[in-house]
């Protein structure tokens, strides 16, 4: 009669898994997650465009409430060229001893609601460039720009003519305004540009250029690649779409005056 030691053995050895049981399983599970992972890739996507669609929708109605409490002028063009004002549409700098905190921006006091996440892309997730201090560009003390979009502004080229569409406040105080009737064709004009967070080749399309102030300048700051090849784009009509690198490089879709 078989004892109980050898029954349990015998129950062991029954419900045991083989070596080659285990690696068949092991096969199964890692097929799955390659048949799984481009699908949760495309998902994380196609989240953090519609994150950032809502955020550049909220963003424009912020533009626009600030517009029409302000005689139809655009905010500031919030750039390191122009140094701080506070007029700026965004407040960005770091150093939140000289300068005020973002919480008081213009645009965000505007926006019900509105925090340092509505800025900024959420794949969008890599700081090194920005965070490089020995970058020649940081010496100003402004501090990096933390943020994935900026306000289009090609700037004043006299104290009369600001080609737009941000407002300009020169280092003397001088005002240079950018109204908002002097854009031409608002639903094919790009108000808030999504661009590069750093360097990475899936980022930049240059492998160059990357964000450091609140200003876009369409012909020479690039647009990202981040979203398969585009970056997520607000007009000056408030609508939301895609641009490629091409397309913000095309004065036609961002020059107020066109």
């Amino acid at each position: 009669m078989e004892s109980e030691s050898e029954s349990r053995k015998f129950s062991r050895s029954q419900s045991a898994f083989t070596l080659i049981e285990l690696l068949v399983v092991i096969g199964i599970i890692a097929i799955l997650a390659a048949m799984l992972l481009p699908a949760l890739s495309s998902a994380k996507r196609r989240a953090a465009q519609s994150t950032d669609f809502n955020n550049e929708r909220q963003i424009g109605l912020g533009m626009k409430m600030y517009v029409n409490d302000d005689a139809d002028q655009y905010p500031g063009i919030a750039s390191r060229m122009y140094g701080f004002h506070a007029e700026d549409w965004i407040y960005w700098r770091t150093n939140t001893t000289s300068y005020p905190p973002f919480e008081k921006s213009p645009i965000v006091t505007a926006m019900a609601g509105a925090q340092r996440a509505s800025f900024r892309c959420p794949l969008d997730n890599d700081d090194r460039d920005r965070l490089d201090l020995n970058d020649p560009i940081y010496a100003d003390g402004f501090g990096a720009y933390n943020f994935s979009f900026s306000f289009t502004g090609y700037g004043a080229f006299s104290n009369s003519l600001n080609a737009g569409m941000s407002t300009v406040v020169d280092a003397t105080g001088a005002v240079t305004p950018f109204k908002e009737l002097a854009v031409r064709n608002p639903a094919g004009k790009i108000m808030i540009a999504e661009e590069p967070g750093s360097r990475k080749p899936k980022d930049s399309p240059d492998g160059v250029g990357f964000i450091v102030d609140g200003r876009w300048i369409p012909t020479s700051d690039p647009l990202t690649i981040r979203h398969s090849g585009r970056a997520d784009v607000g007009f000056a009509d408030g609508h939301v779409g895609t641009a490629k690198p091409e397309d913000g490089i095309d004065i036609a879709n961002s020059l107020p005056s066109l």
